[in-house]
C-alpha cells in the first residue's frame, strides 16, 4: 500500500473509533531535508503513529506536540531548523542542513472522514497532481489545512470554492505552473488586505505494475514493488502456480491462456509491465498484447538477441518500440533473483518518474530539485525550531 493510502486508512481508523487525531504535514522545506512538501504522520490519542515527516529524527517532538494540539483543538504550525552546524537538538546533532515546517492539525471524526476520502483520491488518481493545502490564510474564507485538488494539467481545480474569483484564478494558475514543473512548492499570495500561504504538493500517480510470469525470480519483484507502494498485477498460465497463499502481497491475480492475453491486459489495467514467463511463444504473446494495449513501459527479461527476435515477429515500429525496456532493468551487477528484482524496480520507479537512473554522487547540485524561495517566514527561526 502506498503511503498516502496508509495515511488515509489510519485517518479511516481515527473516524472509525472516534478517535482524535492528529494529522501532521510537511509543508515547506528548504536545505536539505529527508522528506519533503506532502509527507504526513497520523499521530493518535494512545501516542501510536502512522506515516513519517523525517528519518526519525523529529518523531517523538511531533508526538508530543500533537497532544497539545490534540487538546487545545487548534492548528499548530511548527518549524524545525538543522541549519545551524552547531545544532545539536535533534538526535546527536543531525547536521543535514536543513529545515521543515510541519502543519498538525486537530481532526474529529467526521473531517478525518473527510480528509481520508480526499487523500484516497488524490493516492488513486492515474496521472500527475497537485493538492493545494492552506497553510495560513487571512482577509479569506479559508483556513489553515483546507485543501484543493488540482487533478490533471488542464482541468478546473476543485475545492476553495469560497475563495475571491480573482484569487482563486491566481491559486489555479499557481498549482498548474508547479504540476508542470512537477515541483513541489510552499507559496504566498497576497493582495490589497489579504494573505494565502499555500503548499502545492505535486504528487506522481501510483505505479500499476504487472508481471507476466509466476516463476520463483517473480517473488522478489512482487515483493520489492509492494515495498513501493506499487498496485501489483500477476498473470500466468498455470493455475498451480497462482496459489493466493504463494502470492500475499499480490492485489490481483489472473488465469490467463494465450488465447486471452489481451483480455488479461484490460483487466491488469498496468501503466508497467515486466514480461518474464521463460516460454518464447508466450513472451511474443505478451508482448504483442502489450504494445496493442499501449503500456508506456514494458520490460523484457532475458537477452537482447531473444527480444530482437519478437521484435521481428511482431514487426513492431520504431514508436512502439521505444517503450520497450530490453534486456530489463539497470546496470548494477545483478546475478541472483533478487538482484535482478532490484535492478528492475530501479529502472521501473526511474523511467516512471521521468529521471535517468544514474548514481546522485555523480549529480551536480542538491539532491531535490529546490523551489526559488519566495517568501521569509513570519517568525524568525530560533536553534532546532519554531512555532
Amino acid at each position: 500500500m502506498s503511503e498516502l493510502l496508509q495515511v488515509a486508512s489510519a485517518l479511516t481508523r481515527a473516524s472509525r473509533e472516534r478517535d482524535v487525531s492528529v494529522l501532521a504535514t510537511v509543508v515547506r522545506t528548504v536545505g536539505s531535508t529527508y522528506r519533503r512538501i506532502g509527507a504526513r504522520l497520523v499521530a493518535f490519542a494512545d501516542g501510536s503513529h502512522v506515516g513519517s515527516v523525517s528519518a526519525g529524527c523529529i518523531e517523538s517532538d511531533v508526538i508530543l506536540r500533537a497532544d497539545r494540539v490534540r487538546s487545545a483543538g487548534a492548528v499548530e504550525l511548527v518549524t524545525y531548523d538543522t541549519r545551524a552546524p552547531e545544532d545539536l537538538i535533534w538526535g546527536s546533532g543531525t547536521a543535514c542542513g536543513g529545515m521543515s515546517q510541519l502543519l498538525l492539525e486537530p481532526l474529529d471524526s467526521e473531517h478525518a472522514a473527510v480528509r481520508a476520502e480526499r487523500l484516497r483520491f488524490v493516492a488513486q488518481l492515474r496521472g500527475w497532481s497537485a493538492l493545494a493545502t492552506v497553510i495560513r490564510a487571512s482577509g479569506v474564507p479559508l483556513r489553515a489545512g483546507d485543501q484543493a485538488v488540482l487533478p490533471q494539467v488542464g482541468v478546473r481545480l476543485t475545492g476553495f470554492e469560497d475563495l475571491p474569483a480573482q484569487a482563486r484564478v491566481v491559486v489555479e494558475a499557481t498549482a498548474h505552473d508547479q504540476l508542470r514543473a512537477r515541483l513541489s512548492t510552499a507559496e504566498s499570495h497576497v493582495w490589497d488586505d489579504s494573505m494565502l500561504e499555500i503548499a502545492y504538493e505535486v504528487r506522481s500517480p501510483r505505479v500499476r505494475f504487472c508481471v507476466f510470469g509466476a516463476g520463483p525470480d517473480a517473488i522478489p519483484l512482487v515483493s520489492i514493488a509492494k515495498l513501493m507502494g506499487w498496485q501489483v498485477s500477476l498473470i500466468d498460465h498455470r493455475p498451480a502456480m497462482l496459489s493466493p497463499e504463494r502470492w500475499p502481497e499480490v492485489e490481483r491475480i489472473l488465469l490467463s491462456s494465450a488465447d486471452d492475453t489481451a483480455s488479461a491486459v484490460q483487466r491488469a489495467d498496468c501503466d508497467a509491465a515486466v514480461v518474464m514467463s521463460h516460454n518464447y511463444e508466450l513472451d511474443v504473446i505478451h508482448l504483442g498484447a502489450l504494445l496493442a494495449a499501449g503500456v508506456p513501459y514494458i520490460g523484457v527479461l532475458g537477452p537482447r538477441r531473444r527480444t530482437a527476435r519478437m521484435v521481428d515477429e511482431l514487426g513492431v515500429s520504431e514508436a512502439d518500440a521505444a517503450r520497450l525496456h530490453a534486456p530489463v532493468g539497470l546496470d548494477i551487477g545483478a546475478e541472483t533473483p533478487e538482484e535482478i528484482a532490484l535492478a528492475i524496480a530501479a529502472e521501473v520507479q526511474a523511467v516512471t518518474a521521468g529521471c535517468p537512473g544514474t548514481p546522485l554522487c555523480g549529480r551536480p547540485g542538491a539532491v531535490h530539485r529546490e523551489p526559488p524561495l519566495t517568501i521569509a517566514f513570519a517568525e524568525p527561526a530560533a536553534k532546532g525550531y519554531t512555532r
